[in-house]
């Protein structure tokens, strides 16, 4: 369980100890969910490809994660960067294994990823459209 003592604009640095899917990762035993993107289910075939990849490149690694002070389902939220990847979402978002998610995205930050990897394949939530 997640006390309440991280806020927004902080900083968690560390090793990548697991992954959970295509855009959730701990780092130690903290669960950080990537904030704008969206990935597949693990009962798909694309949302396990999104896993498997960040097996490979992270398990291991260290990142710094900026966390937004939200909170998803007892996971923080926030933008993590991997020294040889950058952005995490930017980097899914970009090769098509995950999906920019608008509505945890207002400012457009992962837009231009977006832009450039085209529309997404993948099956993309209801929550993530902008509700007026």
């Amino acid at each position: 369980m997640i006390s309440g003592c991280l806020f927004a604009g902080t900083t968690l640095e560390g090793s990548v100890t697991k992954i959970r899917d295509g855009d959730t990762i701990e780092v130690g035993q903290i669960a950080v969910r990537f904030q704008g993107v969206t990935c597949d289910e693990l009962n798909t075939k694309k949302g396990r490809e999104a896993r498997d990849l960040l097996k490979k490149l992270l398990i291991g690694k260290d990142v710094i994660c900026e966390l937004n002070g939200e909170m998803s389902y007892e996971r923080l939220v926030g933008k993590c960067t991997a020294f040889e990847k950058g952005d995490i979402a930017r980097y899914l978002i970009e090769n098509g294994y995950c999906g920019r998610c608008n509505r945890y995205d207002k400012n457009g930050f992962y837009a231009d990823a977006e832009k450039k990897s085209g529309p997404y394949t993948g099956v993309m939530p209801s929550y993530c459209y902008l509700h007026r």
